[in-house]
């Protein structure tokens, strides 16, 4: 059967124009709407003296409407004993289920589920890596979500093959993958990588002949380091990055993988100065601020993510229209050591080049903003060791150093102890102590 290129062609590739104007009858629609029902939105909006009849434009949205984050959310919790934090808007039968965050970079937030708000997004994105009716898919998400979106897309045709993301399971994953012949497997994570060549080395298994049938694999958790992109590779898997716009919804990139693509019918994106409030231009770090246009049961508003970015409103070559986002890191991660700007990102793909430290497992010890020297705990495979614990902190340091131009001191640990640390797909990578 000869099935069109898009899922939603008509969606996916909406002119400029047209996908602001469909966003500001989404926002004129939600704004009254959130007000009456989020106690956190109608407390910050009652503080900054604004009403809902104030906003009658998209550019009266982006002059007028204030800010909330993360840590309005908790403090709104802690003071009114709400899990929500303020940000639910409905209650039983409509209120489903409920979801958390990673809690990597503090403690999970409690998401509200009526209905996954993910959903035209996944199956835009599975019909673009390749699936179509009848293929299955290899579902493990990552734990704290598990459950809520393995059937959103059942109606398209795509069938879901659940695990747990976890690297017990590969034995299971791997027969399933003989049996069926999936398409895509959503999500593998670093650990999940490495716990796949550790597998095959051990049971003799040939992970591209393994994979021969699927279209991409999507990888979560956080950006891969370079090591972990060419063994995908090696093993004939097409990688498919996924990130969350401040948890309103995700964002896959394409085939091009030239950035995340947001689609703006489900979110309202954008790239603000990390001190302020002014926009951004195309191609410059700001960080990233979302609004949920179609999540009627939690939605965020003007939510500010923490996260750094450069955004691209062109047409993508893939033929779609919406903005793709670059993700630089994380703006409380960001570390001035002699003032020189450290992200975690640009520890990663110098720390994988030894042989003892090639999976990237670390963490940077940042008590403040501002530093004398870079301190990073570096995990090590045992096995793998060339020469003793101290030697090995010597090399990295000298290294990291080098390409970073900045003091360093390292303190090692083992692999193991660091996985401990997080849920299986990533560990925190920014410590006080």
């Amino acid at each position: 059967m000869n099935y069109p290129e898009f899922y939603d062609e008509y969606v996916e590739t909406l002119p400029r124009p047209d996908i602001e104007s469909m966003q500001e009858g989404l926002i004129l629609q939600l704004v009254p709407y959130v007000y009456a029902r989020s106690a956190l939105i109608r407390k910050t909006w009652d503080k900054a003296g604004i009403k809902p009849h104030d906003i009658r434009s998209l550019a009266d949205f982006r002059e007028k409407a204030p800010f909330i984050d993360k840590d309005a959310i908790r403090a709104f919790r802690d003071e009114h004993n709400d899990p929500f934090g303020g940000i639910k808007c409905v209650e039983a039968p409509h209120l489903r289920a409920v979801g958390f965050t990673s809690g990597t970079t503090g403690d999970p937030t409690p998401l509200p589920y009526a209905r996954s708000v993910n959903t035209p997004q996944i199956k835009r994105d599975f019909w673009h890596i390749g699936a179509r009716p009848g293929d299955y898919i290899i579902y493990d998400l990552f734990t704290f979500r598990e459950g809520h979106g393995a059937a959103s897309y059942v109606d398209c045709g795509f069938r879901s093959i659940t695990f747990q993301h976890s690297p017990s399971e590969l034995p299971r994953i791997f027969q399933a993958t003989l049996e069926y012949k999936p398409k895509i497997m959503m999500t593998i994570s670093t650990p999940m990588v490495m716990a796949m060549e550790e597998y095959a080395q051990k049971h003799n298994v040939d992970l591209k002949q393994m994979f021969a049938s699927f279209k991409g694999a999507v990888f979560g958790g956080e950006a891969p380091a370079p090591r972990v992109r060419r063994l995908v590779k090696e093993w004939g898997l097409d990688m498919y990055e996924i990130t969350s716009l401040g948890d309103a919804c995700g964002a896959i990139d394409c085939r091009l993988h030239d950035g995340f693509h947001a689609w703006e019918d489900l979110a309202f994106v954008e790239c603000l100065d990390p001190n302020g409030t002014e926009p951004m231009k195309d191609g410059e770090r700001g960080e990233l601020v979302v609004t949920s246009l179609q999540d009627d049961v939690g939605p965020l508003v003007r939510y500010r993510t923490d996260d750094l970015i450069t955004m691209n409103r062109e047409r993508c070559g893939c033929g779609r229209t919406h903005a793709r986002v670059k993700v630089l890191g994380r703006k409380g991660d960001e570390l001035l050591v002699g003032g020189k700007s450290v992200l975690p990102r640009d520890i990663t793909p110098i720390v994988e080049e030894f042989v003892e430290t090639q999976a990237a497992l670390y963490q940077v010890i940042r008590v403040s903003r501002e530093m004398d020297e870079l301190k990073l705990r570096v995990g090590y495979n045992p096995e793998a060791l060339r020469g003793g614990e101290a030697e090995l902190a010597g090399r990295v340091r000298e290294r990291v150093s080098a390409v970073l131009g900045v003091p360093v001191t390292v303190e090692m640990t083992l692999n193991s102890e660091l996985l401990k640390l997080g849920p299986p797909h990533k560990i925190p990578r920014v410590a006080k102590k």
